[in-house]
């Protein structure tokens, strides 16, 4: 019987890594996707790439080592290329040696040079392939449809909370001298945490009374920006039941947040600008609205000042006396002239505020409040004729949103009143 031959680990090791020679004597290329990102404190980089499976589980993995003395030439070339750090979450195309490292057994790509080009390419295909489904869904102009109140002094605001994007929104409000509100839900605006907050917040801030939604952030690489060009996030902005209005700091590109949001502005501080500007143009308004109510009232009594101050003058002293008689009446009439004046522009100011008072009571929340719902079908119209057994409602009331299946439908018979 022949004996079999029994390997010691530092045997095997070696051939191991002999058989790797063999196999990839030179430098490799390699794709795929990034996770695990970690920067140690001897400034060596080490992370997985991975080839997720057609459902998205991640399946294949490969670990990577990109050391100190390397790291400094793949991030001057990612600087020029204008693409971002490496960061969990992009696919990447990278160079490397493939080696075999015994005291942990493990496989390992020694990283030493990256293709920038396949990340931006690969982030554009993905960006249109994003934009085609949402175009495709209707999704584009959704929220652009809603309306911006005239007075929109409550804001939900949405980015990393104590970020330079915070401060510059934040005091670009301040200095106004509108009472504005702000509501902050925050959210990381990079890196794997980023998607998942951004949904989270903009759902959270649609079932608060805010005017508008604001979703800011400041300027980066492309890949930075990657959370606002993903579909999740951009669902969310576009079946936002609030305007939403974006803020992202980035002069050349558009995100695809920007393209679904209402209004998209260049940086945090036009996004809030912006908003000051609407409120400044309503108090104009009104201002120039309360301006010509009193000139007219003022020029009403000039003009009867002038009426009365002729016919003094036309009548002689015979008549002296009726003149006498006249001038206190129509010093009487020029009283209630200028009372007239005032109290016409009392009952404008008082309209003003029934108008106002009206635009609140008949809020479609203040309706809901009273006990009311409204049913839309999946298309997102509200419910008033028959619906096909089986179909999905959506019914909103004041403090649910509720889905239902039609198992009944009937003509409601009207009833007259006892």
């Amino acid at each position: 019987m022949t004996e079999t031959h029994t390997w010691s680990v530092g045997d095997l090791c070696q051939a191991i890594r002999d058989t790797f020679s063999a196999v990839f004597p030179e430098e490799i290329w390699v794709e795929g996707e990034i996770v695990g990102l970690n920067v140690a404190s001897s400034g060596h980089v080490y992370f997985d790439v991975i080839e997720p499976d057609s459902e998205g589980s991640r399946v294949d993995k490969m670990s990577v080592a990109l050391w100190r003395g390397r790291r400094q030439g793949v991030e001057a070339v990612l600087a020029r290329a204008e693409a971002g750090p490496l960061v969990d979450g992009i696919r990447v195309r990278i160079k490397g040696e493939l080696s075999f490292f015994a005291p942990q057994g493990r496989v390992q790509l020694l990283m030493t040079a990256i293709d920038p080009t396949h990340t931006l390419g690969q982030l554009a295909v993905d960006r249109e392939r994003v934009l085609r489904s949402l175009s495709s869904a209707g999704l584009l102009d959704a929220n652009s449809a809603l309306k911006v109140p005239l007075v929109p002094l409550h804001i939900g605001l949405i980015t990393s909370d104590g970020s330079a994007a915070y401060n510059d929104f934040v005091n670009e409000i301040s200095s106004s001298s509108y009472p504005f509100k702000i509501s902050l839900a925050h959210s990381p605006v990079q890196g794997g945490e980023a998607e998942s907050g951004l949904v989270s917040a903009i759902e959270t801030l649609g079932d608060i009374d805010v005017d508008v939604i604001a979703v800011v952030r400041g300027g980066g690489a492309r890949t930075d920006l990657m959370a606002f060009d993903l579909e999740s996030v951009a669902i969310a902005v576009a079946n936002s039941t609030r305007p939403v209005l974006s803020g992202i700091g980035h002069e050349i590109d558009r995100s695809i947040v920007d393209e679904v949001a209402h209004t998209a502005y260049k940086t945090p501080t036009a996004c809030a600008a912006a908003l000051v500007q609407t409120v400044g143009a309503f108090h104009q308004k009104l201002d120039l609205s309360a301006r010509r109510i009193v000139t007219l009232a003022v020029n009403s009594h000039d003009r009867a000042s002038e009426a009365i101050s002729y016919s003094v003058r036309a009548i002689g002293d015979r008549a002296r006396r009726t003149l006498d008689i006249r001038e206190e009446r129509l010093t009487a009439v020029s009283g209630r002239l200028s009372n007239l004046g005032l109290t016409t522009i009392s009952r404008s100011s008082q309209r003003l505020d029934r108008i106002s008072d009206l635009l609140r009571a008949l809020h479609p929340d203040r309706i809901l409040a009273r006990g009311f719902s409204i049913t839309r079908d999946h298309d997102g119209q509200i419910v008033r004729d028959h619906v096909p057994l089986g179909s999905t409602l959506f019914s909103e009331t004041a403090e649910l949103l509720i889905t239902s299946t039609v198992s009944e439908s009937e003509t409601r018979e009207s009833k007259e009143s006892i």
